[in-house]
């Protein structure tokens, strides 16, 4: 017995809030799907055979996308008139059906989700979270709304998705936030100086990990922290940050991490990095001659 293609079939109008990240949810994962609006398409358009009721001997062949009838439909939250004619003709297919909570539940239940504060920073095209984990090696999937306003999702291998804040609150389920969230092993802090921001790590005290420049965008400069700050609560090095940023951070020397060469509790008055007065040296036989 030969089984259809797994195929989703969206239920919703285009203007749905959420639907272009969904589609490019789609799209990252490469599940196929189509899409219908209840209020302008006709409800037998697309669904005139079942494919069940195929004989097993049959060899159609169509280059029609919508040829291939749907395994699960995907709907919106809605009370309209159109929509329960739909959700009937879901029923009387025989495929599956099922709110776009669920859908997105489903998909998100067994990885764990990192929403992004927004507004977004971006830094070689993508999320600053999603680019300092990814050349740390988490390879996270990243789902993201770039700056022309098209949805991108880019899926890899590893447990974590990070999601848009806003999107999150439109589409997932109450309770995924819950049940996949990733959890900090330490909590992280930071201090803005004058000519730089310091990273910390909340111990019994604080424990400082390392020194950034100023962010370039004062506006996004917040934001940035936060970012940084939630890739050290994961694990992130601090050597994995500055590599990953090394591009925006070239013209800035990796001995100026050194804890010697900050003025590390702000209220000092003396000058970063001072210099030791040094006396004259004295000669080893001069020494035990004494």
């Amino acid at each position: 017995m030969v089984w259809p293609k797994r195929k989703i079939q969206l239920v919703a109008s285009s203007a749905s809030p959420g639907i272009d990240g969904v589609r490019a949810v789609l799209q990252g994962i490469d599940l196929e799907f189509s899409e219908v609006d209840p209020a302008i398409e006709e409800l037998s358009k697309g669904f005139t055979e079942n494919w069940l009721e195929k004989p097993l001997n049959c060899t159609c062949t169509s280059s029609s996308e919508d040829s291939v009838p749907a395994t699960e439909w995907v709907f919106w939250p809605g009370r309209g008139v159109e929509e329960d004619l739909w959700r009937k003709k879901a029923l009387a297919e025989g495929v599956d059906l099922q709110s776009i909570q669920s859908f997105i539940h489903n998909i998100l239940n067994d990885d764990l989700i990192l929403p992004i504060s927004e507004p977004l920073v971006f830094v070689e095209g993508r999320p600053l979270v999603g680019h300092i984990l990814n050349e740390a090696g988490f390879e996270p999937t990243i789902l993201w709304p770039t700056t022309d306003g098209k949805w991108q999702c880019e899926r890899r291998q590893g447990l974590h998705w990070l999601i848009p804040e806003s999107w999150l609150a439109m589409l997932a389920a109450e309770n995924i936030l819950e049940i996949g969230s990733a959890r900090a092993k330490e909590k992280a802090t930071w201090v803005v100086r004058e000519t730089g921001v310091d990273f910390y790590l909340e111990q019994e005290d604080l424990k400082f990990v390392g020194r950034m420049p100023r962010w370039s965008e004062s506006r996004e400069e917040q934001v940035a922290c936060q970012n940084i700050a939630m890739c050290l609560e994961l694990g992130v090095s601090w050597l994995d940050i500055r590599l990953a940023l090394s591009s925006i951070w070239n013209s800035i020397l990796m001995t100026d991490n050194l804890r010697w060469d900050n003025n590390d509790f702000g209220w000092n008055a003396g000058t970063c990095g001072e210099k030791l007065p040094v006396g004259s040296f004295e000669y080893l036989e001069d020494w035990w001659a004494r």
